[in-house]
């Protein structure tokens, strides 16, 4: 099971209604969670504090509390005077403050910080922050004095997530084990065993009866842990077990005042799993299931593909007591719903559109929107009625910089490339193999990728810079399912392709890769299916022709015709002079007949009947003597019978 990545988000403590999140890059985005509207983007500087690593909501007073004159009761702010912060950990260890009223960096807390990037920051509602580092230390913040005010080792493995304990006013911190520590006294009370892979997410809750309980899910188990806070024991075994489909990267949970528990993870897959429990009812005996799972697809009308739900949050409302608020998208485009899910089905869909869609529409109804005013806008100007007021000449080269880049692609040639031999120079095939892919040009595409020069093709590809790869893959695929001639130089490309950007398209996306490759791999295998075909009729024609050639050599000449020699003393005169043959000179002569076919046929007949007819006259005669001789006989007879 591969490793879920670790999101940093969190929903502001005023109901929810704003949303922070951190993309890889380090950008903090704030979302309206009711109108869908991205309120702020801020980059924080590289060179002041780095990218951000870390997140937590902090809401402040914007003036200390008075005493009123006539009733001597101390009357606290108000809500509306309440400033809404997020205190950010970065990659260089400093921790900041960031103000949505004024969108930047109202106040960086001085010290020394941490020695390394900040993995996790908390608040504990009452002007402290507390911090965990890449150097396995912890560190306290104060915000009235805006400084660190202690610090702690927490190590030897590296922390990821903390969570603040109120009551007993501890830290759990979490890396493999379950550590907790006192805030006060910067000493270990009591660990938990913790998982077998570092923990994704953190989360706490307080019951009824004062209990705290801290929740847990790592990288690598589908599962999550409850453990109970006593600050008793070492090694402490989990409380409670909830099982999920996948690894889970969010959490949410919430306590109510008649003791039920609501448990709420996002997957890695983009689901939702909400848990129905009681709090004094929590067993390690057994591994409770979800009571409902949440699934987002996208409203398609060719296929649909599931939507991605990024965290989840658990609203308090007595009109809808089991509402749930989720978004869904991605880190940079995202939309927020309120739902209440049907806990009567095991699984709730919920078709949506895609975040990345509406997007879309909106971004072209802005665009033409702005196209129809500049429209309106456009004065009618004739250029032979413009004065200019400098005196210098309109230069040329200006003109030429407004050419459109699509423009200045159309005019590249190629045979400006090309050899005498035709072949295209291999220092300038990686720059066409990009204008090609990235304008998507047929011919230049043509031109680039039907080399079979081995040696180009991987001088070209050392060369090509890594968000090429992906487009060429694309390319190869649709011209494995052209021409042979296309197909060999394709397979070629392939070939060395896979060879030298193992790395690169092992680290991409794997579905994507999967889909292409498998046309690859389909077509290779129906190549191979036409192979024993192709070879039995090869053969076939083969032993055919084989045989013709074989037929045609047996005694014949160019001419069709048949040649006999034979020995003059062998020749039949009589069959000479009924032929009236004349060249017969000498006693040495060479006597060649040349007869068609049908001539030797009706000749050998001629000869056949002769040789019957004196057969017959042969057995005639010869049963004429045998009477003569029996007559002979009978006179003798006679005679003698008469003496």
């Amino acid at each position: 099971m591969s490793v879920a990545k670790k999101h940093v988000l969190g929903f502001s403590s005023n109901g929810g209604k704003l949303f922070a999140v951190i993309d890889e890059q380090g950008v903090l985005r704030i979302w309206d969670t009711e109108t869908n509207a991205l309120k702020q983007e801020f980059t924080p500087g590289i060179l002041v504090s780095g990218p951000c690593t870390a997140l937590t909501w902090v809401t402040l007073g914007a003036e200390r509390p008075k005493k009123s004159r006539k009733s001597q009761q101390t009357q606290q702010i108000s809500t509306a005077s309440e400033k809404l912060y997020i205190a950010l950990g970065t990659q260089k260890g400093k921790v900041v403050l960031y103000s949505l009223a004024t969108g930047s960096i109202e106040r960086t807390l001085s010290g020394d910080g941490h020695n390394g990037a900040v993995t996790s920051i908390t608040y504990d509602n009452d002007g402290h922050l507390y911090t965990v580092g890449a150097d396995s230390r912890a560190l306290a913040w104060s915000l009235a004095e805006e400084r660190c005010t202690g610090e702690w080792s927490v190590g030897p493995e590296k922390p990821l997530n903390i969570a603040y304990l109120p009551k007993s006013r501890t830290l759990a911190v979490a890396s493999r084990q379950i550590k907790i520590y006192d805030v006060d006294t910067k000493e270990l009370v009591e660990t938990c065993t913790g998982h077998s892979g570092e923990v994704n997410a953190i989360g706490s809750f307080t019951c009824s009866n004062n209990v705290e309980y801290v929740i847990t899910t790592a990288k690598m188990e589908r599962i999550i842990s409850f453990w109970k806070m006593n600050k008793k024991g070492r090694n402490k075994a989990s409380t409670c077990t909830l099982l999920m489909e996948d690894v889970a990267h969010s959490l949410a949970c919430e306590v109510r005042e008649d003791g039920d528990l609501r448990v709420a993870s996002v997957t890695r897959n983009g689901n939702i799993h909400i848990y129905l429990l009681n709090v004094d009812s929590l067993s390690s005996e057994k591994y409770i299931k979800p009571k409902v799972s949440l699934q987002i697809a996208s409203d398609g009308a060719d296929t649909v593909e599931p939507i991605y739900a990024l965290a989840a949050h658990f609203v308090h409302d007595a009109q809808r007591p089991h509402e749930i608020l989720f978004g869904y998208g991605t880190r940079s485009l995202l939309q927020f719903e309120r739902y209440s899910p049907n806990y009567g089905e095991k699984l709730n869909v919920i078709v949506r559109t895609d975040p990345k869609k509406l997007y879309t529409k909106k971004q072209r109804a802005d665009q033409s929107g702005s196209a129809e005013a500049l429209k309106m806008k456009t004065p009618v100007v004739r250029k032979k009625e413009v004065e200019y007021n400098s005196a210098l000449p309109i230069s040329k080269k200006k003109i030429q910089n407004d050419v459109p880049m699509e423009a200045r692609l159309e005019n590249l040639s190629i045979q400006a490339t090309k050899l005498t031999d035709g072949k295209l120079q291999s220092q300038s095939k990686t720059q066409l193999l990009m204008q090609a892919l990235h304008s998507q040009d047929k011919t230049m595409l043509k031109a680039v990728l039907g080399t079979n020069d081995k040696k180009t093709i991987q001088i070209t590809l050392e060369r090509l810079p890594l968000e090429y790869v992906n487009p060429l893959v694309t390319e190869l695929s649709v011209l494995l399912q052209g021409k042979a001639a296309n197909v060999l130089c394709a397979l070629s490309w392939l070939q060395i392709l896979t060879t030298t950007r193992t790395s690169v398209l092992m680290s991409d996306d794997k579905n994507d890769l999967r889909n292409k490759l498998g046309i690859c791999l389909g077509i290779a295998e129906q190549r191979m299916l036409c192979i024993t075909e192709a070879l039995q009729v090869s053969g076939r024609v083969k032993l055919i022709i084989n045989h013709m050639k074989r037929n045609s050599s047996n005694h014949l000449n160019d001419k069709n015709v048949l040649v006999v020699e034979e020995d003059p003393d062998d020749v039949n005169t009589d069959q000479v002079a009924e032929n009236d043959w004349s060249d017969l000179e000498g006693e040495n002569i060479n006597t060649n007949l040349v007869l068609d076919d049908d001539e030797m046929e009706a000749d050998d007949d001629v000869a056949a009947d002769e040789e019957d007819l004196v057969m017959t006259q042969e057995s005639s005669e010869d049963e004429d003597d045998n009477d003569d001789d029996d007559e002979d006989e009978d006179a003798s007879d006679t005679d003698a019978s008469a003496g």
